[in-house]
């Protein structure tokens, strides 16, 4: 069957940020599957999603399986408060330490490795995935955002403007895509519903926001980014490739199968 609108198994994220999204609709429902990014980005990776918000760093590693659904995404220049992290160590003390990383997204993790690597020049970190005993945490998304108003941890880094401060460029933190074997006339009709979706203000119940974050909060945070994506964004996600592909970070799907969750 030729998939229609109407029948694409679609992919979002379940994050405060992509909330402008949320408000596509068409005539029938799709089949949404509201998953974190790493999820999502393994579903892609196995060609059970035919349009999705991936993560940037699976937006780019599925290249060959999916295109980019118009200019749409989620980028900022700067600080976003929702990529954090959070350290018992001053960060210019980082060398040798444990680091938990967050289960819900290679993007950040990936971009993680860049920073310490290249501008926190910390060797020897170690990575785990539970914090206890820790000497920093990655946070991202929902969490992220509680935690910057609620941790006790006394150092931090905000990873969006840490990578804007090195490069001088914004960072691409997700992209819509289709896949390619979807028909043209179906991905037109996907991106306009989108389209339409930002061009509301998106709704903001107080009791789906993250904890300590008021409706207020919620619309300041959401005015950081850029939704529809401009050559500076372009440029953006174009040398983060750049430094995945440096850092051997980038192809990782098929290492995650044949070695686990590692990357």
């Amino acid at each position: 069957m030729i998939p229609t609108v109407e029948t694409l198994r679609v992919g979002r994220l379940p994050f405060l940020n992509a909330r402008p999204f949320h408000g596509a609709c068409w005539t029938a429902e799709p089949r949404w599957v509201i998953a974190s990014p790493r999820h999502l980005g393994a579903l892609a990776a196995h060609g059970a999603l035919d349009a999705a918000l991936l993560a940037s760093r699976d937006a780019l590693a599925l290249g060959g399986l999916y295109r980019p659904l118009d200019e749409l995404g989620i980028a900022c220049h700067g600080a976003v408060s929702s990529v954090l992290l959070l350290s018992r160590r001053p960060l210019d003390s980082l060398a040798g330490a444990t680091i938990a990383l967050t289960t819900q997204s290679r993007t950040s993790r990936g971009l993680l490795r860049i920073l310490l690597a290249e501008t926190l020049r910390a060797p020897g970190v170690r990575f785990c995935e539970r914090a206890l005993g820790a000497d920093a945490r990655l946070l991202i998304g929902d969490a992220a955002l509680a935690a910057e108003k609620t941790s006790r941890w006394p150092h931090r880094l905000d990873l969006g403007a840490a990578w804007s401060d090195w490069t001088g460029l914004p960072f691409v933190y997700a992209r819509w895509v289709v896949r390619r074997d979807v028909p043209l006339a179906a991905a037109r009709q996907l991106a306009a519903s989108l389209r339409t979706s930002l061009s509301a203000a998106p709704e903001l119940p107080p009791q789906t926001l993250p904890a300590g974050i008021s409706s207020r909060d919620a619309t300041r945070y959401l005015e950081r980014f850029r939704y529809r994506l401009g050559p500076a964004d372009a440029a953006g996600l174009e040398r983060f490739r750049e430094e995945l592909r440096r850092h051997d970070l980038l192809d990782h799907h098929s290492r995650q199968r044949a070695q686990g969750s590692a990357a």
